[in-house]
């Protein structure tokens, strides 16, 4: 009996498998916001733009709204500091019934590539939720492409223990995109439409 406890305790320790949590309003009371890169890590850069300043006024709009509904909201980072993965997933792995929301801007050298899409790890039946409901909302009030969602080994999602997810909010290598990354009226819209999709899957 001791041995299959250890062997079952090793594969979740692993992240193979995942503690997912209940359905309904006790799903998550914390969220950690992640903006991606910063620092020493710009990210993607196009025509004039630094993903890492993009994900950080996104994090603090979001934030924003969800500590108005009585959400506790941590973020990764605060200002331009680069912050390494593991740190990244220990703020998400310090509390119980936490979701992580990772934040990111996409670049491709086919500068005609656009729209958002959302990735969770692997095998996490709550990612898979999460990123569903958030992918459903990105775009009801932006025009864009919608790329859809889907598993995607990403180290921040492996390390965290926590349901997580990883949005691409849009290419800023794509001019028209680019344009509309970088204009305060489509992150606050972004912000909203992320806020919505956390909060029907809180409710689901």
């Amino acid at each position: 009996m001791r041995a299959v406890f250890l062997i079952i305790f090793a594969i979740l320790s692993s992240g193979l498998i995942r503690a997912e949590p209940a359905k309904g309003d006790d799903r998550f009371t914390r969220v950690v916001l992640d903006p991606g890169h910063g620092g020493r890590d710009p990210g993607s850069t196009g025509f004039g733009l630094l993903e890492k300043h993009l994900t950080l006024d996104l994090a603090e709009r979001i934030e924003k709204i969800l500590s108005g509904k009585g959400f506790s909201v941590e973020l990764t980072r605060r200002s331009d500091e680069f912050v390494d993965f593991e740190e990244r997933a220990r703020i998400a792995n310090r509390e119980p019934n936490t979701i992580l929301v990772s934040l990111h801007f996409n670049a491709h050298t086919d500068r005609s590539i656009s729209g958002t899409e959302t990735l969770y790890w692997p095998g996490s039946e709550s990612g898979r939720e999460l990123a569903s409901y958030v992918q459903s909302e990105l775009g009801r009030r932006l025009v864009t492409r919608n790329r859809g969602f889907r598993p995607e080994r990403l180290k921040v999602l492996e390390l965290s223990q926590s349901t997580g997810i990883l949005i691409e909010c849009g290419f800023i290598s794509n001019r028209w995109e680019n344009q509309r990354c970088g204009a305060v009226w489509f992150r606050q819209i972004l912000a909203e439409e992320i806020v919505q999709g956390l909060l029907r899957y809180r409710d689901s």
